[in-house]
This record gives structure tokens, sequence and C-alpha cells, in this order.
């Protein structure tokens, strides 16, 4: 099959689209055929393999797919051949067929599109689970939400208003704001004009950015606020103040979505698959009703893989990025 394969640990520009044997089907397991592949932060750093958890070399990178299944192994019983599903991976996203553990496969409903389904995956679950299961987002609360044009951004967002909280979208420039603004946040940072603190009180502040942004947006926090670290686009650790979190009561919360979907040494997906199950009807059936508005805002081809990283490096992207794989020659596996 055609995919793009990491040899060695390094930069995504090094990497070459070839021919790569297919993964034989084990029992539990199933095989789709790859229409949709996210791009993401996080694949630079499992190509250069500076993620926590490593995959073992040589590898297909792409960790969040959209397909139909071609083939399921014995002991599967929820998804079906010739379904379409999103599917949350270690690995094999990159390529136009991808082997995979089954606990992380979900069915997308008809009148789901396959874009909306991608955007669903990675990006609302983290999203989701930073706010519920983490924070404990109530109605009326105030939550601020950093680099809010993005992929996992613009979920928080929608999913903030859809809880009935007061979304304050922090985002670079005005056409980022506007957007974040069509998502249901009630009001808007520029970060590129306004400081952080013009937020004024915020109880939540949901963080996929890291660095001085996350600095300045804890100190927003009223008492017993919470600070949830997603992630570091910025590419910063960010260097909180011990001083503030005891003076003003508030705390720092880490939440890593890759401990539910098997992306840790110690893989948990067993555990967690019918908690994300439900969580994944959920919020398909709240796309379908009109309640979140998914989308993808940009793909490109396979062979430009290097080309979309870069579009989401150069941080002028908004919302969610993917490859599309064509099958111009699909054989039986």
């Amino acid at each position: 099959m055609r995919a793009v394969v990491c040899h060695a640990y390094g930069d995504y520009r090094e990497l070459k689209v070839e021919d790569f044997p297919p993964t034989p089907l084990g029992a539990g397991q199933v095989r789709i055929a790859v229409e949709l592949a996210s791009v993401s932060f996080a694949l630079k750093l499992w190509i250069s393999g500076q993620y926590q958890h490593k995959v073992p070399l040589p590898f297909v990178p792409g960790t969040e797919l959209v397909g139909r299944v071609i083939e399921v192994g014995e002991g599967v019983a929820h998804v079906a051949k010739g379904q379409r599903v999103l599917a949350i991976v270690e690995s094999g996203g990159w390529g136009e067929d991808c082997v995979t553990r089954a606990e992380t496969v979900y069915p997308i409903p008809d009148a789901l599109d396959s874009g909306a389904a991608l955007h669903l995956g990675i990006s609302y679950g983290t999203a989701y689970g930073a706010l519920h299961w983490r924070a404990r987002l109530q109605p009326g609360e105030t939550l601020l939400v950093l680099a809010a044009a993005g992929a996992v951004g613009l979920a928080a967002v929608e999913l903030g208003a859809l809880h009935g909280a007061k979304v304050i979208a922090a985002a670079g420039g005005a056409e980022k704001c506007a957007l974040a603004a069509a998502h249901g946040a009630s009001a808007t940072i520029d970060y590129t004009t306004q400081d952080l603190r013009s937020a004024g009180k915020t109880d939540v502040v949901f963080d996929p950015v890291g660095g001085p942004s996350a600095e300045s947006a804890m100190r927003t926090l009223a008492a017993s606020g919470r600070h949830v670290v997603i992630g570091f686009a910025s590419g910063k650790l960010p260097a909180f103040a011990a001083n503030i979190l005891l003076v003003k009561n508030v705390s720092v919360q880490g939440f890593n979505f890759g401990a539910y979907v098997g992306w840790t040494a110690d893989d948990q997906r067993a555990r967690h698959a019918p908690l994300l199950r439900e969580t994944y009807a959920r919020l398909f059936a709240w796309a379908v009703e009109g309640k979140l508005r998914p989308q993808l805002s940009r793909t490109w081809p396979l062979e430009e893989f290097v080309a979309a990283m870069d579009a989401l490096q150069s941080r002028g992207s908004q919302g969610k990025l993917a490859l599309r794989i064509e099958h111009p020659t699909r054989s039986s596996p």
C-alpha cells in the first residue's frame, strides 16, 4: 500500500510516500480503508521521537482517521465490514489501509459527513474530557479558551457554550476571533492587540498553548479556578507561579487524552472503551442535531503531507486540517 513511512525518528520533512507492506489482521482488530487522516502538532512529536510513547520503527504516522471497514478480526462485534468509522490509533493513519485494535473505532452515523466526523475525534474528545472530566465546568461559569481558532480550541468553544458557560475566546487576529465568535464565543481577545488579562475573572482556562500565554491566562482565574493544561503548541513549557496558586486558591490540572486511547506504556484503552463509546455517540448525535458544527478547513493529498504540516506549524491555519487518501488501485488485503 502507499503510505508515509518513518524509518528513523527526526524531521517530518525527511519522510517520503512509498510502498509499505500492509499489517496482518489479528483478533480484536479491524482493517480500515483510510479516507481522511488528521494533521496535528502532536504528530511532529511522534515522528521526532519526542512523544512520551514511542512507536517502534518503521511506522506509518497518523493517529486519527476516518474511513470504511474492509476487514474485521475475530471477536469484533460493534463494527462491521462496510461501515464508515472514526478511528483513533497509535499509527497508520497516513496510509491507504490501517489495522488497529477495535476498542477505539467508532461507527459514524450516515447523516454525518466524513470531515465533520474527523474533527469530532481527538479535538472534541480532548475538549469534552478536559472540560467535563477534569475541570468539572458548570453552567454559568466563565471559560477562557486559548488558541480558540485551532481544531481543539474551536471544539472547546462549542462545547463550553453548549454547556451554558460564558466563553471568552483568545486567538491571533481579527479573522480568527470572528471564527471563534461564530462558533459560540460570547467575547473574544485578539492576542495581537490585547492582553489576556482583559478577560477579567475566569473560572476555567482551557490551554493547548503553554508558554507565556499560559502564565498570563492563569492570572485571570478567580478563587477556586482551574487551569487545564492540554498541550504546548507554542513549543514552550509554562512557568506557573506557585505563590499565585496559593494566594488565589486556584489549581493547575493536566489532561492527557492519550491515556484514554492507548498512547501510554500501560495501555488503558480497553478500560476506557465504554466511556469513550458513550462520549462519541453523544458527540455524533449533537453534530447531527446541529448543536455542534465540526468541520475541516482544508485538506491535502497524501503526497503533500509536508505542505500540510508546514501550514499547521505556521500557525496561520484555522480549524481542522487533514490529508485525503485516494485508492486508485485497491485490491484485497
